[in-house]
């Protein structure tokens, strides 16, 4: 017996499925699928910061849009817009039903599978996902669960498109009836609404009309027409089968009712039904509180990306108080922008950084700034007593370790990594060959902060030297806000993503001051330290500098092209020591080591020119994916049984380590190590060990903001600092040692003295004062979080386990912390509205937290309004 041929299953299939697939009844049964789908990720998402009861209260007005959209829709689907007139308006409206459906299906889609695979919703304001390369961590298994989610959304529209195109069909014809009605009103006032008048059909027409037959049975019937549309242009002449069926089945037991009657009180039934749910969207709609987190949880995806927020913070501006503390509106006119302070040093030609001096446009003014708490009349930290005479600073080089936690640097035994790294193994104990690489993993951290206290055993107890920060928060949890803040020493603009090359830098930052300090007339006198030596500004990575305008970002900052290395220049043929063949390690680039003979170069350099070096280097082989190279000393090893991304983000913990001492060995071959001031810090972390998330995207754990910092050089006693400090204090510090060190020869030493107090952050070589004398304000702290214009973190020198989330957009939820009692950050206080948020506050904590919730809440409205000023965005841009 011969098998049928497999191409007969296969026309078999097409000629079975094709239909049931291939129409509009499954295609607009999948768009209510995929815009529901949509709407329950968008409740979901924010269910912890809604109560049970407003959830349950307000559901029917939280669907109110989505149905919406799908009624038109469906009206727009209908064959009644065949017997619209004139034909260019018939078409117009078959293909904006279409475009509507289409726009709706992708949109609802994509939010459905997004948030299947992240865990988070689209931020729709700047559909930017793509450029956020930490994104793709879930790309492998994304991938999996887009074609699970596609093929269920197939097989439940197979299934259900029966019931949800004839269910919507008598929404359609319910509002069909409402607008003709209300057409036929206006008619009678609007002369060219009124109907055409009565045309007599061809007596033709009339005698070819079939009239109905109950008898009559359509031989093409099948199951799809179990429940007929209540649409009016889809109105059968026969009932459909299943109400002949009845009627046959109620006639078995003596009870006679037509079909006809049956689908006629089905239809009533039905439109009755119709009607009263949209009076109850419509009722519920009208009687929701107006509260703005209600409010975005009731937009329809489908209009989502055009939900427009007409200021710049529109979840601070209308803030209203309930306990009346700190300085509500009194500082809404209040601007630190004010006439350049007098600096005569400059040079008369315009130096790039100080443009705003040249042009006499307002400046940012510390003098004038609220916020700003000065502590430079302090005495020097006790341990840098007497310390700092004798110091020689010729280079200074900033060290940006990418991603880098506070906790790994250096990684602890039983700290929070080790633990969630046990967890996954039997026991909750880690095998011994991992306990030995975790021991041995990051010694040169070791020697940079002198922190020996890390559970291990060590041989030797090397210290470099320096001041160790241990409550050191980034100003931003992306790169490209992170770099900006420290080397320019000023918040980072609150915008998406790199916008900041494009405004208005409101600040000089270091290669702009050290440029200035080279073209200073020489009429001044060159005596003291390095008299005649020229500062070069140098920024290296072995990562790409074409991501997101990160070159141009640079160079605003004031690196200059022959200046600036990365990828693009390494694998070229201008390479000066050759083109680099290695393959990548992650998206941006691959491992340092091919950066050795240029740092050679730039100390060569300076010492045969009688230069000073400045270099910004940041790595990149800790970015994710966390790949070691390939001529890694060790080898991954496998440090959980589950947790793969934390166990290879702390693999290429060990390789950055391994990096750093080579730098070390640098700075040593050329005889510079105690001449160099090498500030370490992380650009920003990644909160693995707290949530499993790698990416700091929408994601304000305290992993992505707690960072290490070090200032290190050999000639200081290692030292740790517990008090809280920020990315924004790194720029005046700098200074303030060139100054304290005598590093400057007397003209430069003049002009830093009056620039350097005109900085926004306080020293970190001096105490740190918490609170503002002038107005009584805490010395408030901000992190702008990942991509930048959504979210702040606000710190309270005062109370800095104490972490707040502001929500600058209404998309996003207040949040509050206290990573003492609460390391992870795993039962944070949550709302969407702010007075709903308050009350939680002084629920869960007591009246004084939530009065401290308040006043953060008001000085980082005035914080995200002045953010904008200073750097000409948004309203305030020129």
């Amino acid at each position: 017996m011969m098998l049928p041929n497999p191409r007969f299953y296969a026309r078999w299939l097409v000629h079975a499925l094709g239909p049931r697939l291939a129409n509009r009844r499954f295609a607009f049964a999948f768009t209510v699928l995929a815009v529901l789908g949509a709407k329950a990720v968008h409740i979901v998402a924010r269910h912890d910061a809604l109560s049970t009861n407003q959830i349950g209260l307000w559901m029917t007005s939280f669907l109110a849009q989505d149905f919406a959209v799908l009624i038109l829709i469906r009206l727009l689907l209908d064959d009644c817009i065949t017997t619209v007139s004139p034909t260019a308006l018939r078409t117009a409206l078959g293909f904006l039903g279409n475009a509507l459906l289409v726009y709706n299906l992708v949109l609802g889609f994509a939010a459905t599978t997004f948030f299947a695979v992240t865990g988070s919703e689209i931020p729709w304001h700047h559909v930017a996902l793509a450029s956020d390369s930490s994104s793709r961590t879930s790309i492998p298994a994304g991938i999996l669960i887009f074609f699970g989610i596609t093929a269920a959304m197939i097989a439940l529209s197979w299934m259900l498109q029966d019931f949800l195109y004839p269910m919507f069909g008598f929404y359609a014809n319910v509002v069909a009836t409402c607008c003709s009605v209300v057409t036929r009103l206006l008619s009678r006032c609007v002369p060219c609404l009124r109907p055409m008048p009565y045309t007599k059909l061809p007596s033709q027409d009339i005698e070819n009309s079939r009239r109905p037959s109950e008898d009559y049975t359509d031989p093409n019937s099948s199951s799809e027409d179990l429940i007929m549309s209540g649409s009016s242009s889809e109105i059968l002449i026969q009932p459909p089968i299943i109400f002949r069926l009845l009627s046959r089945g109620l006639a078995s037991v003596k009870i006679s009712v037509s079909s006809a009657s049956l689908y006629s009180a089905f239809n009533f039934i039905m439109h009755f039904l119709a009607t009263a749910s949209i009076l109850v969207f419509i009722g519920f709609r009208l009687a929701r509180p107006d509260d703005g987190s209600l409010t975005y949880i009731a937009w329809t995806t489908g209009l989502l990306p055009f939900v427009g927020y007409k200021s710049l913070s529109p979840s601070l501006e209308n803030l209203r108080p309930t306990y009346g503390v700190g300085i509500q509106h009194e500082w809404d006119h209040v601007t630190a922008l004010t006439e350049p302070i007098p600096m005569p040093w400059l040079p008369t030609e315009e130096t790039e950084g100080f443009e705003d001096w040249y042009r006499n446009v307002p400046h940012y003014n510390a003098s004038a700034d609220p916020m700003k708490i000065d502590n430079l009349d302090e005495p020097l930290l006790p341990e840098l007593k007497d310390k700092l005479k004798d110091l020689d600073i010729r280079h200074v080089v900033l060290f940006f370790m990418e991603s880098v936690r506070n906790d790994v640097f250096p990684i602890k035994k039983d700290g929070l990594v080790w633990n969630r790294l046990a967890e996954t193994w039997p026991e909750n104990k880690l095998p011994q060959n991992v306990q030995d690489r975790l021991a041995r993993l990051t010694p040169t951290a070791n020697f940079i902060t002198g922190d020996y206290d890390d559970g291990f055993d060590h041989k030797e107890h090397r210290k470099r030297g320096g001041a160790h920060f241990t409550n050191y928060y980034t100003a931003g949890t992306y790169t490209l806000k992170s770099l900006p803040a420290t080397i320019c020493g000023m918040g980072p603009l609150i915008g998406d993503f790199n916008l900041d090359y494009k405004h208005h830098m409101y600040q000089p930052c270091l290669p702009h001051i050290f440029q200035a300090l080279n073209n200073m007339s020489t009429s001044h006198t060159q005596s003291g330290p390095y008299a005649k030596s020229k500062w070069q500004s140098y920024f290296y990575q072995t990562a790409t500098l074409q991501f997101n305008q990160f070159d141009k970002l640079m160079r605003k900052i004031g690196f200059l092209e022959e200046n600036t290395i990365d990828v693009e220049y390494l694998r070229s043929s201008k390479a000066k020591h050759g083109p680099v063949t290695i393959p990548y390690t992650n998206y941006f680039g691959f491992e340092e080591e091919p950066l050795i003979d240029y740092i050679h170069d730039a100390f060569t350099s300076a010492k045969e020119k009688d230069e000073r070096v400045f270099l910004t280097h940041i790595t990149s082989t800790t970015h994710h994916p966390f790949v070691l190279p390939l001529n890694a000393k060790d080898k991954y090893l496998p440090l959980s049984n589950g947790l793969d991304e934390l166990s290879h983000y702390i693999n290429t913990q060990g390789y950055s380590d391994q990096w750093i001492q080579k730098f070390f060995n640098i700075l040593e071959k050329q005889g510079v190590s105690n001449q160099t001031l090498v500030i370490f810090m992380g650009d920003h972390g990644t909160s693995l060990a707290e949530n499993d998330i790698a990416s700091s995207y929408y994601n304000p754990n305290i992993g992505n903001d707690h960072v290490p910092l070090v200032l290190s050089h050999p000639q200081l006693p290692a030292f740790n600092v517990n008090s809280a400090v920020s990315g924004i204090q790194v720029l005046p510090t700098i200074l303030d040692f060139l100054l304290e060190t005598g590093s400057l020869n007397e003209a430069s030493r003049e002009a830093i003295k009056g620039l350097v107090r005109n900085y926004e952050g306080q020293s970190l070589i001096r105490p740190q004062k918490v609170v503002n004398k002038k107005t009584g304000q805490g010395n408030w702290q901000f992190t702008t979080v990942n991509p930048g214009r959504a979210q702040l973190v606000a710190r309270d020198a005062r109370h800095p386990e104490r972490r707040l989330i502001i929500p600058v957009l209404n998309s996003v939820k207040w949040r509050l912390s206290n990573v003492t009692e609460d390391p992870r950050e795993e039962n944070p206080v949550q709302a969407s509205g702010f007075a709903a948020f308050l009350r939680s506050v002084e629920k869960k904590h007591n009246i004084e937290m939530a009065k401290w919730a308040e006043e953060g809440a008001f000085v980082a409205r005035y914080f995200a309004t002045e953010n904008a000023e200073r750097w000409h965005y948004g309203p305030y841009a020129t």
